[in-house]
């Protein structure tokens, strides 16, 4: 690594990051360590995340990573992953947070476990919001699974369509740095009942059946992640003049080819890890649905479309 980029790296570190406002925008990625700990001891046999240097802030801005979620708790050893490469490395004081799905907080007390150990930014709700913290550099790394309340349902592909697109479209608006991550291991924690026959069911963009988590969680043999930088074809520059339906075109662009990506990325580890996988040079590149079209599949979606990112403008 350059001496500029690990300048670049110091000036994330050194801000001190004390929010005014308390706890809630933010963790310094050293406050992980218990989580990381125990996840990787006690929930895995063997964990590999590649190209982990994709989520240093190396180039000045803040890193977004837009992570598969997978069915139902299949994310939770990538996000110790990521913990253990920022301590291991010496970035334990860069401050990253996760944004989950509001109905998780419905569980008592997981709503106070993420403030404190997790970073979620509970006083942040809107694009905006998320915007400024990037712009200024208060956060170095923030992290979404945009499939959100998808990860319940199965679909024709392993990356479902995405429900919560808000952080991609902060993202591009502050021109951070993205960074995808996909991840294979943790589907056996999870109980897969499709409908026969390869069907789907009718409306819904490709839903097959159902996902069920099943904890306490057994303990799996081997778990990989991998991380690629990802360049978007547009800057917040193109968005500018434009109204909200625009923008929404422009970001939904963006957002189809994310998932893309992501699905490609995930037959690459399953073929590492010698799991069947598809044929990516055949692999026949997704017809983006026009707009007017997305919103009709937005309409009829079994879950409510994304308030911040609909919000957007």
């Amino acid at each position: 690594m350059t001496t500029r980029q690990n300048s670049s790296i110091e000036a994330f570190k050194e801000k001190g990051r004390c929010f005014a406002s308390g706890e809630g925008k933010g963790v310094q990625m050293k406050k992980f360590k218990p989580y990381t700990d125990f996840v990787l001891k006690n929930l895995v046999h063997k964990a590999d995340i590649i190209n982990p240097d994709a989520l240093l802030p190396s180039d000045g801005h803040p890193v977004i990573a837009i992570t598969s979620h997978g069915p139902g708790a299949a994310w939770i050893p990538l996000v110790a992953l990521v913990g253990k490469f920022f301590l291991d490395n010496g970035y334990g004081d860069i401050v990253g947070g996760m944004y989950p799905h509001k109905a998780l907080f419905l569980i008592p007390g997981l709503k106070d476990y993420y403030r404190r150990v997790l970073g979620t930014p509970t006083d942040i709700n809107s694009v905006n919001d998320i915007v400024a913290l990037l712009k200024n550099n208060d956060i170095g790394l923030a992290g979404t699974a945009p499939e959100g309340a998808n990860c319940l349902l199965s679909f024709n592909k392993y990356v479902a369509p995405f429900r919560s697109k808000g952080m991609i479209a902060a993202a591009i608006k502050a021109d951070a740095s993205i960074c995808l991550m996909a991840h294979q291991g943790a589907e056996k924690w999870n109980i897969r009942i499709n409908l026969p026959f390869g069907l789907t069911v009718p409306g819904t963009n490709g839903v097959r059946g159902v996902n069920i988590a099943l904890p306490p969680y057994k303990k799996i043999k081997q778990y990989m992640v991998l991380c690629r930088r990802y360049a978007p074809a547009i800057t917040s520059a193109d968005l500018e003049g434009k109204t909200k339906t625009e923008v929404r075109r422009l970001l939904n662009f963006e957002i189809e080819k994310i998932r893309m990506e992501l699905n490609l990325m995930t037959d690459e580890i399953k073929a590492l890890m010698g799991q069947p996988a598809i044929d990516t040079q055949k692999t026949r590149k997704p017809q983006f649905n026009s707009w007017e079209r997305k919103q009709i599949q937005i309409r009829q979606a079994m879950f409510p479309a994304d308030e911040a990112y609909l919000a957007c403008n």
